[in-house]
């Protein structure tokens, strides 16, 4: 009998845990009607349709495409989006292209940016797909990566958005990406040609 007493008094009795409960059941109701924010809308974000470009499909872009969305987030001018930095897999990629596949509008170039690293997104517009291309210099033969793009917004005459001058990251998480050609047609983004110069 003592030793089923001594088993008794390390487990917690049904009494412990249902007044455990009790205590714990209050925050989770004063938790509940906390007011709802709704989510803003990020300008840049990926898709998480990406594809290999192997050597043998361009002369031009040899690594990956990711695709991306735009946006100008409740903006009453048309934005200009200048990518300043790309790693693919933790590598700095040296050169890099983008595309715009939708929603075009006409701003100036905004800073040294080449013309392929920025693009104008019209305000009010919804979303905007942009395809992202690598060379490969820094690409490996992974057939999953991850790339990371860092980004400032601006005005359409390049006057700075509040908050959106000073340059973002956003990394796409590792994803798959399937050869553009060859595989069966493996790749999902339809319109990767041409590409861009």
């Amino acid at each position: 009998m003592s030793h089923h007493d001594a088993d008794a008094s390390h487990s917690p009795t049904r009494r412990t845990v249902v007044k455990g409960a009790a205590w714990t059941m209050p925050a989770v109701l004063v938790a509940a009607p906390a007011p709802v924010v709704a989510a803003s809308v990020a300008p840049l974000t990926f898709t998480g349709s990406a594809c290999k470009l192997p050597g043998g499909s361009s002369d031009t872009y040899k690594g990956y495409v990711f695709e991306l969305v735009a946006t100008s987030a409740g903006s009453a001018d048309n934005t200009v989006t200048v990518i300043t930095g790309v790693t693919v897999d933790g590598i700095v990629e040296p050169r890099f292209a983008v595309a715009v596949k939708s929603g075009v509008c006409a701003c100036a170039p905004c800073g040294s940016a080449p013309s392929n690293h920025q693009w104008c997104t019209p305000s009010g517009a919804g979303t905007q797909r942009v395809l992202l291309y690598t060379d490969g210099a820094a690409s490996g033969t992974s057939s999953n990566s991850e790339i990371c793009v860092t980004y400032s917004r601006y005005r359409c005459d390049c006057s700075p958005l509040v908050g959106g001058s000073r340059p973002v990251t956003i990394c796409s998480g590792r994803r798959s990406t399937p050869p553009i050609t060859g595989g069966g047609g493996a790749c999902r983004i339809a319109d990767v040609f041409p590409l861009p110069a």
